[in-house]
């Protein structure tokens, strides 16, 4: 999920310097119009500031939306909830509308040997501990929960760092997503750490300019068919997470 986040900004990484020069650095000789210099300015330091941010926090919640294609199909859009805290590691999701509406999940890389508390509703509902690599928690997703998360996404922009490519600079633009002012950046081609289980085409990562963090994340495969969209809205940053939070007990939960 929110891992494909990160990986655009290895997309946008040329040569060393700070995470930010890291994204907007262009291969030596490659022209650049005024405009898009100083969008790049704009965008330098709001990558600074998310670092930062996302270095000082201890937890944080979030409303995501994500789709993804599996196959052939683009699946339809979920909205879910992610409570995630750093330490001791926990992650709280429930899922808010249709399809899977109130789904629950809970994932503590210390607790139960890292397995993974689903409660699913319905006729057919259950509650049970499954493994990450179980096919009912990979079925359907590209990416494996664990390595969801923001403080994901700051992690690998620093590690980011000396990891050149030889690909075209970086398109910075702004845009208008949901109300919300961001400036985004767009890099053609697949990165040479990308691991993603199809070949990437293109990417886009959004950042919301008031508050450093991220927007909106595409990727598009090298056919040009969107292959993953997730959205991020109503960010907690450092709302006091405590062990009721991922507690199956919790009485607002249902497992």
């Amino acid at each position: 999920m929110l891992r494909r986040a990160l990986l655009v900004l290895a997309l946008l990484t040329h040569a060393a310097g700070s995470p930010a020069a890291e994204v907007l650095a262009e291969p030596a000789g490659a022209a650049t119009s005024p405009e898009q210099a100083a969008l790049r300015e704009q965008l330098r330091p709001l990558l600074e500031k998310f670092v930062t941010t996302v270095d000082g926090l201890s937890d944080y919640s979030v409303v995501m939306t994500k789709q993804q294609r599996i196959g052939k199909d683009l699946k339809p859009m979920e909205t879910l909830l992610l409570k995630h805290r750093r330490k001791p590691e926990c992650r709280y999701m429930k899922w808010l509308a249709e399809p899977n509406k109130d789904r629950e999940a809970i994932l503590c890389k210390e607790r139960s040997n890292g397995e993974i508390l689903v409660h699913q509703t319905g006729f057919m509902g259950f509650t049970m501990s499954l493994s990450p690599t179980n096919s009912l928690i990979t079925r359907g997703n590209l990416r494996p929960i664990a390595q969801s998360g923001i403080f994901n996404m700051a992690a690998m922009l620093r590690q980011s760092a000396g990891q050149g490519d030889d690909a075209a600079p970086p398109e910075v633009k702004v845009r208008s997503i949901d109300g919300i002012d961001t400036l985004c950046v767009r890099r053609n081609g697949a990165p040479s750490n990308d691991n993603a289980p199809y070949k990437v085409g293109a990417a886009e990562l959004c950042f919301d300019r008031a508050t450093a963090m991220p927007v909106d994340v595409q990727f598009w495969d090298d056919a040009q068919r969107l292959m993953e969209h997730y959205g991020f809205r109503d960010m907690k940053l450092n709302p006091g997470l405590t062990d009721l939070d991922f507690d199956p007990k919790n009485p607002d939960y249902h497992f």
